[in-house]
């Protein structure tokens, strides 16, 4: 049945019913937790910016993305695409005084507005980090490796990092000498790995055979023998120089323990111009899109009044959710319902407030319903214990049916360990 207007969500969005938020939260939380023992605090900025603060971090062309809203007093605003540019503007304000390296992390929603197409979301959450202030390669070695760490604790099987660097394209797109035209056709095309359509607008321009089936190949450099392969086609300075700086760069990450899960892969490019080094990505098997992207961006605080070196990278959190196994128990699951007999409300309460404070989940009965009722209830949506409170005792009820009466006492101590039951 056709659903009225009212009861959907505009196109691109998504409700996330209780299990689904709660393993969204859960897997954020532990994103966060993870850059917080890399020393990346957390920074939050709103979900709306100035216009004018959007195009100045990313340019132009990225107005025609943006969700635009215009408020009372004519100013135009916008939702926020990503987050780098907004915590640059935060570091160039508000952190601008602070010792450099800055590391900071985030998480929060997104939007894009011209995200169309079946299953493609104009709203998403990000968790990210950026740090701040250091152009050197023990920076890029630092990102990349927490990368690779963040995705080991996202609870995603068969995860590995991509690597590349845009100075080796940029080196093999200078040597071509393109008219302004063709260079932007060029880098639409690798950008969407479209190498078909890349060949053709080559051939179009009259590129030599070599020079274009060194561009086409991309996609075979990666894997062990990338660094070296690609020596044989690089022959601009800056190629070599990229080359150079990914043979060392993968040495540190080999200090960090984290070699075996970053390969090279030089036709990783994301974004020629946002980028201005190193840049990677997070996949896995179950899921043909990245989890995580980042890479060096260092003209962006610039654009703020401040040139800051920077590198960082976003992990898109609904994509974890989709390709990580599934949790061992329902996330956001209810430990204990209690109830209580007439004249026994505020020992039930209190109860109620000692398990909250082990950390466990409680509700508290508030329909009335007698003990045999709200028990049955509550076993049959889930809940692993119920437990009714009467004259100082406690009734409890296991999920397997077991019953038995206990010392209010007894329940505290044994709520300790999840795992044993509360009754002989």
């Amino acid at each position: 049945m056709r659903r009225e207007r009212w009861q959907q969500v505009p196109p691109g969005m998504r409700d996330l019913l209780p299990g689904e938020a709660a393993r969204a939260r859960a897997v954020t939380d532990r994103l966060l937790a993870r850059m917080r023992r890399w020393g990346y605090r957390e920074v939050a900025t709103p979900t709306i910016e100035y216009f004018d603060t959007l195009v100045r971090g990313e340019g132009t062309e990225a107005g025609d993305r943006l969700f635009k809203l215009v408020d009372r007093g004519g100013e135009l605003l916008a939702l926020r695409p990503e987050m780098t540019t907004p915590v640059a503007r935060v570091i160039t304000t508000h952190l601008r005084g602070l010792p450099q390296p800055i590391r900071v992390a985030y998480a929060g929603q997104v939007f894009r507005g011209s995200e169309t197409g079946s299953g493609r979301l104009r709203e998403f959450p990000q968790v990210g980090c950026e740090l701040v202030g250091a152009d050197t390669l023990e920076a890029d070695a630092e990102i990349v490796a927490l990368a690779a760490d963040v995705l080991g604790a996202s609870g995603v099987p068969d995860c590995s990092v991509s690597l590349g660097h845009v100075g080796f394209l940029k080196g093999m797109l200078g040597g071509l000498a393109l008219p302004e035209e063709g260079d932007r056709e060029v880098r639409a095309f690798l950008y969407r790995k479209d190498f078909v359509g890349l060949r053709s607008v080559l051939e179009r321009y009259g590129i030599p055979p070599a020079r274009a089936d060194a561009l086409a190949g991309l996609p075979v450099l990666s894997g062990p023998d990338a660094i070296r392969e690609a020596r044989r086609l690089a022959e601009p300075p800056e190629s070599r120089q990229a080359l150079r700086a990914l043979e060392d760069l993968t040495g540190i990450l080999d200090a960090y323990g984290v070699g075996d899960a970053v390969r090279v892969d030089l036709s990783i490019i994301r974004d020629f111009d946002y980028y201005t080094g190193i840049v990677f990505e997070g996949h896995t098997s179950a899921l043909g899109f990245p989890l995580l992207g980042g890479g060096r961006y260092d003209r962006l605080l610039a654009g703020f009044g401040a040139p800051y070196p920077a590198t960082g990278f976003a992990v898109r959190v609904d994509r974890v959710l989709v390709s990580a196994s599934p949790p061992g128990e329902p996330a956001g699951r209810l430990d204990v319902a209690v109830g209580f007999v007439e004249g026994s409300r505020a020992d039930a309460i209190r109860l109620a407030s000692a398990l909250r404070a082990r950390d466990l989940s409680v509700t508290v009965e508030i329909l009335g319903r007698p003990w045999e009722e709200m028990a049955q209830a509550a076993i049959a949506s889930g809940v692993p214990r119920a437990v009714w409170v009467t004259d100082g005792r406690a009734v409890v009820r296991e999920g397997d049916g077991r019953e038995g009466a206990i010392a209010i006492a007894d329940v505290l101590d044994r709520a300790t360990d999840r795992g044993i039951s509360w009754i002989s």
